[in-house]
């Protein structure tokens, strides 16, 4: 027969449990606020520190910290967005034949037709209808990021109260997690720490890059005469994750283009840019990003970062990478304690 006192302690079990649970339904929507909010806290956080020092108050200085972000991400990136969804509509109206540069698809895949019936003239294939179709799957995929701008909006806003938060008051939160988890004190300290590590490493070391190398890539689109070089300066930075490849799967066909209509000095002008500006940042920037942070295959982010996006929403940008990291910090963990 159970005695009193462990059947009250089941009964505490089972009551925390059904709290803990109500309590994950009720956050579950502001998911994507606590993810921007924490990888934004881990990232900024040296930043708040010196602002601390300089100020010698938490909350102005995380105030100041919160006021950088806003004006380094978030104006940016609502004129970015905009500037995407206008040349994602017009791309759309050429592929689908309502514009006048309805030709642009129709002319490259005629060219790649005629150079591939000279090699090989007994085989034919349907270019036209195979750049239509990847096309509108890019867009498609660009345009699942952008397709809710208020939404995503509002999150950022509850992201930076959030941030704020976590800045001026995330020791206090740490040591109460880890009074009150059920690990040994030293593990939940490991843990902290190698997540820390391995968030900088991923969002620092590949994210931002690949987000510089989309944007060089963009300036080079618009400098040497690519149409929609927002559109595709998003879909470079997305290559920019592939191994071997990265960038060089968008730049290769927008120098072919340029040579196609006859833009000769453009196309060399857009090879060199991408093999100077675009190419070599990321060997000059990933040391210096990535240090000695947890090392993780580019395949893997790549993989992370597209199904984050698919089962997150946008935020899956840094929540697929961010679970990716997660996983590789506790099988570390788990690796040294076994």
């Amino acid at each position: 027969m159970i005695s009193k006192e462990r059947l009250n302690h089941l009964a505490f079990i089972g009551l925390l449990i059904g709290v803990l649970a109500l309590m994950f339904f009720i956050l579950l929507p502001y998911f994507n606020v606590f993810v921007l909010a924490g990888t934004l806290a881990i990232i900024f956080y040296p930043l708040y520190r010196k602002m601390t020092e300089a100020v010698r108050k938490e909350w102005l200085a995380a105030l100041i910290t919160v006021a950088l972000v806003i004006a380094i991400f978030l104006l940016p990136l609502i004129f970015f967005g905009f500037q995407i969804l206008k040349e994602a509509g017009q791309l759309y109206a050429d592929i689908t034949g309502n514009s006048n540069n309805a030709g642009l698809v129709t002319r490259v895949s005629d060219s790649l037709q005629r150079s591939f019936s000279a090699i090989n003239p007994g085989v034919s294939f349907d270019f036209n209808q195979m750049i239509k179709q990847t096309l509108t799957w890019m867009l498609g995929q660009i345009g699942n990021i952008f397709s809710e701008i208020t939404q995503v909006t509002l999150g950022f806003l509850l992201s930076m109260l959030a941030l704020y938060y976590l800045l001026k008051d995330g020791d206090k939160l740490i040591k109460t997690l880890i009074c009150i988890s059920p690990l040994k004190d030293a593990d939940d300290q490991k843990i902290l720490n190698t997540l820390k590590t391995a968030v900088q490493s991923v969002v620092l070391g590949s994210l931002v890059i690949a987000i510089i190398q989309g944007v060089l890539a963009g300036i080079g689109f618009y400098i040497f005469g690519v149409p929609n070089g927002a559109f595709w300066s998003a879909v470079a930075a997305i290559a920019a994750l592939i191994p071997f490849v990265g960038t060089s799967l968008i730049l290769a066909p927008a120098v072919a283009y340029l040579a196609i209509v006859g833009n000769f000095s453009g196309a060399f002008g857009l090879l060199l840019w991408s093999a100077t500006a675009v190419g070599l940042i990321d060997n000059i920037l990933t040391p210096k990003l990535i240090g000695r942070g947890v090392k993780v295959h580019p395949m893997l982010i790549l993989f992370s970062v597209l199904g984050g996006m698919s089962f997150f929403g946008p935020i899956g940008f840094l929540a697929g990478p961010i679970v990716l990291s997660l996983a590789f910090a506790l099988m570390e963990i788990h690796q040294h304690t076994v």
